[in-house]
């Protein structure tokens, strides 16, 4: 994981999504969520106590109930495969979409999880360097590399989402355009008749 702020603040935007009716952010907001407790569990602060003592009692629920168990596996599973998620829940969101409107989900759809994935990318690569010639604290570094992050993670997935909307509004266009301009050529070929003049 990148950044536990990041993946809290993307935990709490994919909660509003799924209560809003994306459903299938709901798998994305669980494992985004575990994954927070998680990353917390692992500092050295009053949270990451509350944190441990919530995995620990989860750990030994699990031990003895076998449908907690199970899901407790699902969650895992969701927290350790964050991304396939999204990805899973834009499928969710085209097969839903009105058959008319289908192609241009895919097109919208791929053009934002493309642009999130370039956006998150690049960050995971440069980000800290340019953090780090910044006169940025370390007690509030974390929270700016988290919340820049995200706000870079969305900033990309919106423009590749408008990029994507763009391309789907022209992907049939090419083919009506060359149909006009071939009626264009054929209408130019027709020979204009002029009135006869009966003056002589």
């Amino acid at each position: 994981m990148y950044s536990g702020v990041a993946s809290g603040i993307f935990a709490i935007r994919n909660c509003d999504k799924t209560t809003s009716g994306d459903i299938g952010r709901l798998p994305v907001t669980i494992g985004q969520g575990a994954a927070v407790i998680k990353a917390a569990s692992q500092y050295n602060n009053p949270i990451s106590k509350h944190a441990k003592v919530v995995l620990d009692t989860f750990d030994d629920i699990a031990k003895t109930d076998k449908v907690f168990k199970g899901l407790s596996k699902v969650v895992k599973f969701a927290s350790d495969n964050v991304n396939p998620l999204i990805v899973a829940s834009s499928g969710v969101k085209v097969a839903m979409a009105d058959k008319e409107d289908r192609k241009k989900t895919l097109i919208a759809e791929g053009g934002s999880l493309a642009g999130m994935f370039i956006g998150e990318g690049w960050m995971k690569n440069h980000l800290d360097g340019i953090l780090s010639k910044l006169p940025i604290s370390k007690k509030w570094l974390p929270v700016v590399r988290g919340i820049t992050f995200v706000i870079g993670s969305i900033s990309a997935s919106s423009l590749g989402n408008e990029i994507g909307k763009v391309v789907a509004q022209y992907w049939d266009k090419p083919f009506d355009k060359a149909q006009k301009e071939e009626k264009g050529a054929d209408i130019k070929d027709q020979k204009v008749y002029s009135p006869m003049n009966l003056k002589a």
